[in-house]
């Protein structure tokens, strides 16, 4: 889908393909922006986002076209799939439909958009999609947390018939603050990224940055924060470059920093639901009580192996039957739903990813990005998270 050639000259059979590649290229723009735009709304299953991309495939199949690393990537993961529940159902006798149904859709998804974004050869073209993604994304995060800012504020925890807190924890229009904190770190870092690399709207950019902190500090996310704290750390040394602008940028954030527990010490007896703001943040940076259930459960995919399969573990979704609880580790729930074969093919699979992404003309962005969610994986199941196939795709534009 080469789309931007000049069609002058054109045969007019060859200028119909062009057309054509210009429509389908409006058609996936479109698409991509919406779901995005759509994958920030996830308080119901399925999600708005899933039904657009049900609605779209048949469209978006029309004229198909991918790459080998594509494939490649894409075999990685779903052949292991295919094989656990193969395995989970002859020997455990478990098999959960819903499940397998739930990672196809993703892994498919992860597969047709990346195959789009790999045929986008047109730089313009591959930018302006690119930042309309992103402004997609900037929308969708900016209503979760104008939602939690006007609950907050008036004393509602409902919006729009929606609950958008978990205590005092914003989680917006998703089911769990521990998946709307991480969402909001690319924005965060896309709006970080450029106030250093650009001349105008500096202040735009800034007061983007600290808006969206400001929403991945009211999840009370502790992965989150993780993921927050691993994404700008890269990004600083990628774009270290700019040493004065990541000066400046240090400075505005203890700046605010410290103007925020200034406020917060000063409102040290005032309540939001019940919970006093300055307490709960502190108490978010130790051990919870319900800690040591999930090493428990993590730890788990041990005893899963050896009452399974080790080679091919059991099967997608099985993984709470044995530990009792969610695993709160994508790492861990891997391993014992895809044995060590998928682990091994899901190395590969990152192989792949970042071999892309150093390519990208994204690096600087995508590489501290998904190195940032990865590592919130480790604590935070993110297997089923949109947003991240997202991420993955992105690397092949």
């Amino acid at each position: 889908m080469e789309v931007g050639t000049d069609n002058r000259g054109l045969s007019s059979s060859r200028q119909f393909v062009y057309i054509n590649t210009k429509v389908r290229y409006r058609l996936y723009s479109l698409f991509a922006t919406l779901y995005v735009f759509l994958s920030g709304f996830v308080f119901i299953e399925p999600g708005p986002s899933d039904i657009l991309f049900i609605l779209f495939l048949p469209l978006l199949l029309v004229n198909f076209s991918t790459a080998r690393e594509i494939i490649l990537s894409f075999l990685s993961i779903i052949i292991p799939m295919a094989i656990s529940s193969f395995t989970g159902y002859v020997l455990p006798g478990l098999f959960n439909m819903r499940f397998l149904f739930i990672d196809t859709y993703l892994f498919t998804f992860f597969f047709v958009v990346s195959s789009f974004n790999g045929t986008i050869r047109a730089k313009p073209l591959s930018k302006k999609l690119f930042h309309s993604i992103m402004k997609a994304w900037i929308l969708a995060g900016s209503l979760n947390i104008l939602a939690g800012l006007f609950g907050y504020v008036t004393g509602g925890k409902n919006f729009l018939g929606t609950n958008i807190f978990f205590g005092v924890r914003l989680k917006g229009f998703f089911k769990d603050p521990n998946v709307l904190g991480p969402f909001l770190v690319p924005p965060a870092a896309y709006f970080m990224k450029l106030y250093i690399e650009k001349d105008s709207r500096k202040l735009l950019n800034i007061i983007g940055f600290l808006f969206f902190s400001l929403g991945v500090l009211l999840s009370f996310s502790r992965a989150a924060w993780l993921n927050y704290a691993t994404t700008f750390f890269l990004l600083f040394i990628a774009l270290s470059r700019s040493l004065k602008e990541i000066f400046r940028v240090l400075l505005v954030i203890m700046i605010s920093v410290s103007l925020l527990f200034i406020f917060l010490n000063l409102q040290v007896s005032t309540d939001i639901f019940g919970f006093n703001i300055l307490e709960v943040m502190f108490s978010r940076l130790g051990l919870q009580s319900y800690d040591e259930g999930r090493f428990s459960a993590q730890s788990q995919f041990a005893n899963i192996l050896s009452s399974t399969s080790v080679i091919f573990g059991t099967g997608p979704g099985n993984y709470e039957i044995f530990a009792g609880m969610a695993t709160h580790s994508l790492f861990a729930r891997y391993i014992g739903e895809r044995g060590f074969f998928g682990l091994i093919l899901f190395i590969f699979f990152f192989y792949v990813i970042f071999y892309k992404s150093a390519r990208s003309s994204y690096r600087t962005f995508l590489i501290p990005v998904i190195i940032g969610q990865l590592v919130n994986s480790i604590f935070i199941d993110t297997l089923h998270w949109r947003h991240l196939w997202l991420l993955f795709s992105l690397v092949f534009m």
